[in-house]
């Protein structure tokens, strides 16, 4: 049965790592390669587990083990709930505790020590650092409010590496759950690469965020100039609200500021991290929260109010409110005599 669920899992790495590989341009480099890394870790995790390897019998693959795993995983939400583009070098410190991981192992191969105290506290020390990281993954998940569907993933893996941590604080020894940590471990791992796969399909942005500034290398358009247009299109939301225009589109306020197109382009997903669409559903969001607030729209429904400030359909104004504000608009509209 195990063997079953790592091929079918090593399959469907495989395959996720050659869609990958076709897409690369359009991704964030540092996301990309620490979402690579994180397969790529898993895989050989999967297939090269200690008791069942599925390549070499009794085959101890450490370098792959949880501590990079989680270590990746831990950059991997890092970096993708920042706007960072760039892998920063002071981030390698978090490899210390995979590192020293890999010299513990080197060393009680090596040497065959076993029992030895001084390895035992090492091992103790590096599994609370590890904890700590995915205690801070599940942390910067739901702050963040995004990607939820990790903890799908993430939780249980904790548990799991908890469960294996006490243990081997009180018997010394990794063996008394190995089974359970095995299957779990694998099963988690197969489960996750599917739900990667299938998010990869069908949105794609949920996994990786795409490279916003490399259409632009070529633009003529000085960071100077593209402050000045920031402005003057910030000044247009806030003072003359274009966006309570339901059919308002790029061209209309490119024209009105008369700028071309491709430059208002630019700087939306360039300066203001956004495409036209996003930004204006995000004010119509604000302006119907302050609208809730006002008496003369007391008398309105909440869709009412939705099409006065720009939003044309109910789904996409319920998929955007609670985006922004994490509940419904009737929930949010329940709550707000004790939000005022």
């Amino acid at each position: 049965m195990l063997e079953i669920i790592q091929i079918i899992a090593l399959i469907q790495g495989l395959f996720l790592l050659s869609v990958l590989f076709v897409k690369q341009e359009s991704y964030k480099r540092v996301n990309f390669f620490l979402l690579l890394g994180s397969i790529i870790a898993l895989l050989l995790n999967i297939v090269g587990d200690d008791d069942f390897n599925l390549l070499f019998s009794n085959a101890n693959w450490y370098f792959f083990q949880s501590p990079l795993i989680i270590t990746l995983f831990f950059l991997l939400i890092k970096y993708h709930n920042s706007k960072q583009n760039k892998f920063q070098l002071r981030d390698l410190l978090y490899f210390i505790p995979y590192l020293f991981f890999i010299t513990l192992q080197i060393v009680e191969d090596v040497n065959s020590l076993v029992n030895n105290i001084w390895l035992i506290i090492g091992e103790i020390l590096i599994g609370v650092t590890l904890l700590v990281y995915l205690g801070f993954t599940i942390y910067d998940i739901i702050k963040n409010k995004k990607e939820r569907w990790m903890l799908l993933f993430i939780m249980p893996y904790a548990l799991l590496n908890l469960i294996d941590e006490i243990s081997f604080i009180i018997t010394k020894s990794h063996d008394y759950f190995s089974f359970i940590e095995t299957y779990g471990i694998i099963g988690l791992s197969a489960i996750l690469l599917y739900i990667i796969l299938f998010k990869l399909v069908v949105s794609p942005k949920s996994i990786l965020p795409k490279a916003d500034t490399k259409a632009y290398k070529t633009s003529s358009l000085s960071k100077s100039k593209a402050e000045v247009y920031k402005r003057e299109f910030l000044r247009l939301m806030d003072k003359e609200k274009l966006y309570t225009n339901s059919n308002i589109t790029v061209n209309q306020v490119a024209q009105k500021m008369g700028i071309p197109r491709q430059y208002l382009s630019e700087v939306l997903n360039v300066y203001l991290k956004s495409n036209f669409q996003d930004y204006m559903n995000k004010y119509r969001a604000e302006e119907f929260v302050e609208c809730l607030k006002d008496d003369k729209f007391k008398n309105y429904s909440i869709m009412g109010i939705a099409n006065e400030v720009g939003f044309k359909s109910k789904s996409s104004f319920n998929t955007t409110f609670k985006k922004i504000y994490g509940v419904t608009p009737s929930e949010f509209k329940k709550a707000l005599p004790s939000v005022v």
